[in-house]
Parts: structure tokens; C-alpha cells; sequence
């Protein structure tokens, strides 16, 4: 169970890490440098809706009241990506930097690292390879687990648009009264997806299997640079997610970037 909510612990990061691009200068030229993303949500649309009642009725406790779901409750993060090479690593932000977290992944080690609260959990992506055959046999007895993933995934609209200087294509989708809205662009340089796909399912893949198949499905709006500059998703007309390009830089990052501070706890799962 542990490794299924890997993969699809990755499957969730992909959709907000890819809501950031540049135009090529260089194509073919593998970006580094710093990448900000800004995230907002309103928990209120995951409230449920209020219906009409008879002018007679009972109020509930106050112990009910307080357990009710308030409206307005915005919550914003701000992930800061760093990429180079083999490897990425970013910074997740929110209630203004009170709960810092940082994640290294390299592609080559297969390592995903946690950084949070003096201590460094290390995960080795090898070791869910063994787990793998397992995954990829319960997703194939599930078909409709694809098809729903399927129908969910934005799809092209043909309409095009130019955002912050990036030439972008509208893609939408609708799934369960929850509506999606991207505007996606294309870079041959912004291979982080790949690096994040490759670390975990490995370099050397069959094209088959249920994972690989998911993978397949989210070509359309991820991978070989292709990723969304703005992405909005919209629950019963209620927008309650909205993601953005803040800042895009192309620098030199340093080795400390990616590496475990000296003062941290190095814990092995």
C-alpha cells in the first residue's frame, strides 16, 4: 500500500509542479535555474452545498456549528522548483513560510528526500520496483480506473493564446461536477517531469503495465517540456484551485541545492 501511494502521490505533484514554462531560446538545451509557482485554494468549495429550508426549523448545537466547513478559507503556497541536470528539487511554502518543506528527487540515485524539521527521510525508489508487478496488475484489473483518468484530463479546444510572452493552447475537461481549465505551452528545455517520471519507474521501461499506461495518458499535458502556464479547477461554478507562473530564471544553482544539510537527521524508509 505504501508504494501504490508513491506512484500516485507522484501522479498528484506532477498536475501543480507543471504549471511553469519559457519560451526556448536554445532548444535542445536543458534548463537550470529557478522556477516559482504560486497556488491558491478556497477551501470553501470543498464545502457542501447549503439547500433551502422551511423557515421552521431546529438550530443545531454549538458543538455541531463549529465542526461545520466555513466559507472563504483561502490557503496559499508557493513552490519554489530549482533544476538541474539529473535532479530537482523544490520548496513548498504556505501561512507565510511557518511550515517550510523541501524535496530533493535525483534521477540517477532513484532518491526522493524529505526535508522537514532537522531531519532528512530518504526514500529509495528502487525498492518499489519489487512492488511494481503488483501495482501494474491492480490497475489492469481496474480498467476503469484508466477510463475514468481518462475522461477526467483536459483535452484541446483548438483555442490559442499568448500568456506572459508564451504561446499557449486552452485545454478543458470535466469530471463529477469538477471542471478543469489549462493553458499549456511547450519547451524542449523544461525536462522536470521526465527527471521526477524516471526516478520513479526507472529509465528502462517495457511501455507496459498500468503505471506506464497512466503515464501515457498524461503525455498530453505533461513531459517532453509540454506543461501548463496557468491552470484553474472549478467545482459546481466555484472556482476553488488556481495555480500560476510567477517567475521563471535561468541561473546557476549551487550543489547545496540538492544535497542534506550537515546538521540533519538522515532517516532511511
Amino acid at each position: 500500500m505504501k508504494h501504490v501511494s508513491q506512484y500516485f502521490f507522484f501522479i498528484l505533484l506532477v498536475t501543480f509542479l507543471s504549471s511553469c514554462s519559457d519560451k526556448a531560446s536554445m532548444p535542445g538545451r536543458a534548463f537550470e535555474g529557478k522556477i516559482v509557482q504560486q497556488i491558491s485554494l478556497d477551501a470553501s468549495g470543498f464545502a457542501p452545498k447549503k439547500e433551502k429550508h422551511d423557515t421552521t426549523y431546529t438550530a443545531p448545537s454549538p458543538s455541531a456549528e463549529s465542526k461545520a466547513p466555513s466559507s472563504g478559507v483561502g490557503i496559499n503556497a508557493t513552490i519554489t522548483l530549482y533544476v538541474r541536470g539529473d535532479k530537482v528539487a523544490y520548496e513548498v511554502g504556505m501561512f507565510g513560510g511557518l511550515f517550510p518543506a523541501k524535496s530533493i528527487i535525483d534521477r540517477n540515485a532513484r532518491t526522493m528526500t524529505i526535508l522537514v524539521g532537522k531531519r532528512a527521510y530518504v526514500s529509495n525508489l528502487r525498492a518499489a520496483d519489487a512492488a511494481r508487478s503488483k501495482v501494474d496488475d491492480s490497475i489492469n484489473a481496474h480498467s476503469d480506473l484508466l477510463d475514468s483518468l481518462d475522461e477526467m484530463l483536459p483535452k484541446p479546444t483548438g483555442a490559442k493564446q499568448t500568456i506572459n510572452g508564451l504561446d499557449c493552447e486552452e485545454y478543458k475537461g470535466t469530471f463529477k461536477g469538477m471542471d478543469m481549465d489549462m493553458w499549456i505551452t511547450q519547451d524542449p528545455r523544461l525536462k522536470f517531469y521526465d527527471v521526477m517520471r524516471d526516478a520513479f519507474l526507472g529509465r528502462n521501461r517495457t511501455g507496459e503495465g498500468g503505471m506506464e499506461q497512466i503515464m501515457a495518458l498524461l503525455k498530453p499535458i505533461a513531459g517532453e517540456g509540454k506543461v501548463p502556464v496557468k491552470m484553474t479547477l472549478t467545482k459546481d461554478g466555484k472556482v476553488f484551485i488556481k495555480s500560476e507562473l510567477k517567475e521563471l530564471k535561468e541561473e546557476k544553482v549551487d550543489d547545496d541545492v540538492f544535497e542534506i544539510p550537515k546538521d540533519y537527521e538522515i532517516v532511511k524508509n
